[in-house]
């Protein structure tokens, strides 16, 4: 992931390379190929590379055309040699910046829809005299910015906004909606700094701020085909392009293999397509790495990832991750450099662990598995494609369905029928999302702040004439999205993180395809299963789901709780007016460690990063 930086000051005030080059020293620790810096008048822009695959060598940014626009890129464009046809370009080799200005000349706002793959950029319109920051469809890749009358600052990363004003207030909003377990959505912990959301672009001109998305999360189009080979067919097709779009020429990879479907399906078809490419040249695997926990019965993923590195007979490195070992202690060195709240020392070690196994090999990339479990099914519930048959008028196939369903999970069919039509009622009435998982300790002024952003909540748009299968496919998705790992930045490590579930062209046609492919009864991740059959292990197929981790929580919060006790003895929490101390340590003293233990260990890795970061957040 490259960093783009930049500043568009305000009418008259022309910027100087010399203060982008300022603004370059808080994220030099990152920038491993180098800083290019580019000006032109009020704009300023800021290129540090990081190449991680094959195309990201022709860029040379921040690059402007003829007519005066200016663009700073960071990702890939998966559909580059569509868009030159489309756009004339004979050049195969014209670089992705070069791509992106010469379709917002064809385009203009329209062609951030036309980009497919992992991206977010900055664009300077020299006609129209306005910038334009967007992120890709699924928010791979981070933009921050913030906004002081008419200029504005943004960048890829937090540090860049502490290079010329050291002192940060603390967003409230934030810390309350992290310490209740509610996504951040655009939301920093830092007020005045916000995220560009995923699937939008955000115009500003001079007096006026548009914000608008590229890509619509709640699809209206359907798919429909004869049989259940021809689904099967096209799902292997995209899949098959989403793992080579990531898994290219470029820099060494390393995938995450954690035993359950999504990550060995990643693996295996890599392998498929090695294979299938096999021209007698040496060919190199991915190199794999695993995470364990012996402590939790339920969650061990032990047996079954070694059962895929048994099957591709190449073992991968294995790391403990024990949610048990976490404590309340300071992360070490340094501390007060964690720009998000959440690290502790057992973090940070184990952040050190990873650096050195990427360091090892010159890994770059990861391939992630998250979201393979949102797209494709793996709550194994009916309602959705019930509340389709409820909503269309299809009496008779509810009927059918519900009762087969039924059969399965030996529900009564009156209970079943009710179900769906209480859960599409909630669909299409109830708010986005329920505000009683905030404790009884935060003080209830701050719940009347906490309304997501209207633009971008899952339901925003249009919820009526959306099928409960279209609504269900975009709760899902942003549920993906609020929690993404890339979204938290490391110290002192260096990686890409790449998706290939969150494909834009997969999602699309997963999210048309009627909801019954999905999930069948007794056949959780159905197609994935069907599609899959050749490729991946049949013990990885047929294997329940994962289970969930329920020892390691009770037990961090029974070990710990003395050092809670003393971490909020001088809260900074409470400093802010955010939480009712006396309260807070009265849950602390009496609790079991059975109920409402997450929000409290939130609160107190808040309250760690709050202390660690005394001289950069004000009161």
């Amino acid at each position: 992931m490259s960093i783009i930086f930049g500043i568009r000051g305000a009418e008259g005030n022309n910027v100087e390379e010399r203060r982008l080059l300022q603004m370059a020293k808080a994220t030099t620790r990152y920038a491993l190929d180098g800083i290019f810096v580019g000006t032109k008048g009020r704009i300023g822009m800021g290129f540090q590379p990081y190449l991680t695959h094959e195309r990201s060598h022709l860029e040379s940014q921040p690059f402007i055309d003829a007519c005066g626009n200016m663009v700073t890129f960071d990702g890939r464009l998966d559909n580059h040699r569509e868009l030159r046809q489309l756009l004339n370009i004979e050049d195969e080799n014209a670089a992705d910046s070069i791509i992106i200005l010469t379709a917002f000349r064809r385009w203009e706002e329209e062609c951030f829809a036309h980009l497919t793959g992992d991206w977010s950029l900055v664009l300077w319109s020299e006609q129209n005299s306005s910038l334009y920051l967007a992120r890709d469809h699924a928010g791979t890749r981070s933009l921050y910015f913030e906004q002081k009358g008419t200029c504005i600052i943004w960048s890829t990363y937090l540090e860049t906004f502490f290079a010329e004003e050291k002192r940060r207030s603390l967003d409230e909003v934030f810390a309350v909606r992290y310490i209740s377990g509610l996504p951040g959505y655009d939301f920093t912990p830092y007020r005045g700094i916000t995220a560009v959301p995923p699937a939008h672009f955000i115009r500003f001109r001079e007096n006026s701020v548009l914000r608008r998305p590229h890509w619509q999360w709640l699809q209206s189009k359907t798919i429909s085909y004869p049989s259940d080979g021809e689904y099967e067919a096209h799902f292997r097709s995209l899949f098959r392009q989403a793992v080579q779009r990531r898994t290219g020429p470029g820099a060494p990879i390393l995938a995450e293999l954690s035993g359950g479907m999504d990550s060995t399906s990643i693996v295996c078809m890599s392998d498929h397509l090695r294979k299938e490419a096999d021209d007698g040249k040496p060919i190199r695997i991915l190199d794999t790495v695993s995470y364990y926990d012996d402590s939790e019965p339920d969650w061990n993923e032990r047996k079954y990832f070694e059962i895929t590195e048994q099957h591709r007979g190449r073992p991968g490195v294995h790391l403990s991750a024990t949610l048990a070992d976490r404590s309340f202690q300071p992360p070490s060195p340094e501390p007060s450099r964690y720009l998000l709240p959440g690290a502790d020392l057992y973090t940070s070690k184990r952040e050190m662990e990873l650096r050195r196994l990427l360091d090892s090999e010159g890994y770059r990339v990861i391939l992630s598995g998250t979201g393979g479990d949102e797209v494709l099914g793996g709550v194994p519930s009916p309602d959705a494609d019930l509340g389709d048959c409820l909503v269309s008028g299809k009496f008779g196939e509810l009927l059918t369905r519900a009762f087969v369903w039924c059969l399965n999970d030996r529900t009564p069919l009156i209970h079943r029928l009710f179900h769906t039509a209480r859960y599409i009622t909630g669909l299409y009435t109830q708010p986005e999302e329920d505000l009683s998982a905030i404790p009884a300790w935060i003080k209830r002024p701050r719940r009347t702040e906490l309304n997501p952003f209207e633009a971008t909540g899952p339901m925003s748009g249009r919820r009526l004439g959306s099928s409960p299968s279209s609504l269900s496919n975009a709760q899902a998705w942003w549920s993906i999205l609020y929690a993404m790992p890339s979204a938290a930045h490391n110290v002192g490590i260096r990686y890409e993180t790449r998706y290939p579930y969150l494909d834009k062209d997969l999602v699309n046609f997963l999210f048309r395809i009627p909801r019954n492919q999905i999930v069948r009864p007794g056949q959780r991740r159905s197609l994935m299963r069907r599609a899959m059959r050749d490729i991946v292990p049949s013990a990885i197929l047929g294997r329940p789901r994962k289970g969930f981790i329920r020892r390691a929580t009770s037990a961090l919060f029974q070990a710990e709780r003395a050092r809670l006790l003393s971490l909020f003895e001088r809260s900074r929490l409470e400093d802010y007016g955010l939480i009712d101390r006396g309260l807070l340590q009265k849950v602390l003293h009496e609790s079991d460690g059975a109920a409402g233990v997450p929000p409290i260990l939130r609160a107190g890795w808040f309250e760690l990063w709050l202390q660690s970061s005394a001289g950069r957040i004000a009161l």
